[in-house]
């Protein structure tokens, strides 16, 4: 009860661009100083509205470190980097690099490993809808950037078509389909029909 008469009387000090809240999760993005990161709600929901008041030039960098993070079916890990913000006339430019790991199964061996995955963020934010086709690049009212669909294409577009776990993989054994990596066959090699001989070595070069 004390929260919800606190922000009626707030919202009389908000700017009319914010939307009046209506829980306490709304309320306290609306009231975080300018560009502190949303870290017990989310890492990657940005208050940025405070920077559309500011004169054009102004820039404001946000840092990441995060062991741990989950963008809708993607799972990353070690998730580093920084994005810069610098207010123009059409709205907010983001650019910065991140980079982060993620689990994948390796195409030769089929053995899991880290994925290290690194894209660079160059975009422009606009304030005004019309300005854009995309809506994932309009600031929205309430201020609060949701960089999570952006960066989902991001890094998935950096992971690699053919995963390999290491560029010398050796693969499986055609034979006997044990992991050449761990350690080398013993046995004979089989009597393979020369037709299918390519077929042997477009498998060992998977």
């Amino acid at each position: 009860m004390v929260l919800c008469t606190l922000c009626l009387v707030l919202v009389f000090l908000l700017d009319q661009r914010f939307q009046l809240c209506y829980n306490r999760l709304y309320f306290l993005e609306i009231l975080l100083p300018g560009g502190v990161q949303l870290k017990m709600h989310d890492p990657l929901r940005l208050n940025v509205g405070f920077m559309l008041h500011q004169g054009v030039g102004f820039s404001r960098n946000f840092d990441f470190d995060i062991p741990n993070l989950t963008i809708e079916d993607l799972l990353l890990s070690s998730f580093w980097g920084s994005i810069n913000f610098t207010r123009t006339a059409q709205g907010l430019y983001a650019k910065g690099k991140l980079r982060a790991s993620t689990r994948l199964q390796c195409v030769r061996c089929l053995e899991e490993y880290d994925q290290e995955l690194t894209t660079e963020v160059d975009e422009l934010f606009v304030h005004n809808p019309s300005k854009t086709s995309d809506p994932q690049l309009v600031v929205p009212a309430t201020g609060i950037l949701d960089l999570n669909p952006i960066l989902r294409e991001f890094f998935l577009l950096a992971i690699p078509m053919r995963p390999l776990c290491q560029s010398d993989c050796k693969a499986l054994c055609p034979i006997c389909g044990s992991d050449l990596n761990q350690s080398a066959c013993d046995h004979p090699e089989a009597d393979i029909d020369p037709r299918l001989a390519v077929l042997k070595s477009f498998l060992t070069e998977q």
